[in-house]
């Protein structure tokens, strides 16, 4: 890998990380005890910057650690903190509400307006757009949800209470449910 031009290492690096997220996004998703860490990422009814950093400590560290331990042994350390500056400001800006794009760009980069449609509470995107980076990673894979020139009209989650603040977030996911009596 070494052997390689920076650029091609770099590239290979944000490649490996996005399907290697995109499958461990999914995965929070889908399966329901991974689902209650990840819903307090989803949570924020307003969607912004500093909104992409709310997140369980659990979630994280499955996020990071079955993605980055990984690319360790393909990656040398240059590329892993290059990938690591650029995930972190990729991540960021795809959280804000930065409407200006570069259309042409919009098939091959995620732009901010694809990632909301991943936060909306609304119906037909929900359990969309997992990848991080590339959305045509969810093309591939089926979960592509991008009506063009709207922003969604709601964030956070539908009939999910999750508690208020630090503690009451952090202990969430370890709480039993009660069951919902039918009728």
């Amino acid at each position: 890998m070494g052997s390689l031009p920076w650029l091609v290492q770099f590239f290979l690096a944000v490649l490996v990380a996005d399907l290697a997220e995109y499958w461990i996004h999914r995965a929070l998703h889908v399966v329901p005890w991974l689902w209650r860490f990840h819903a307090i990422h989803h949570s924020s009814k307003s969607l912004d910057w500093i909104a992409g950093s709310r997140a369980h400590v659990v979630d994280d560290l499955l996020i990071r650690g079955l993605m980055l331990i990984p690319m360790t042994f393909v990656f040398s350390q240059g590329i892993i903190v290059a990938y690591l500056l650029f995930v972190t400001i990729h991540a960021t800006w795809e959280h804000t509400n930065f409407g200006p794009s570069i259309t042409w760009l919009e098939p091959y980069l995620i732009f901010p307006r694809f990632h909301h449609w991943h936060h909306t509470s609304q119906k037909e995107s929900i359990d969309k757009n997992f990848a991080i980076h590339f959305p045509w990673i969810d093309r591939l894979f089926g979960t592509y949800y991008y009506p063009g020139d709207r922003w969604p009209d709601t964030y956070g989650l539908s009939n999910e209470p999750i508690p208020a603040g630090f503690w009451g977030q952090t202990f969430y996911p370890f709480t039993r449910r009660r069951r919902r009596s039918a009728g």
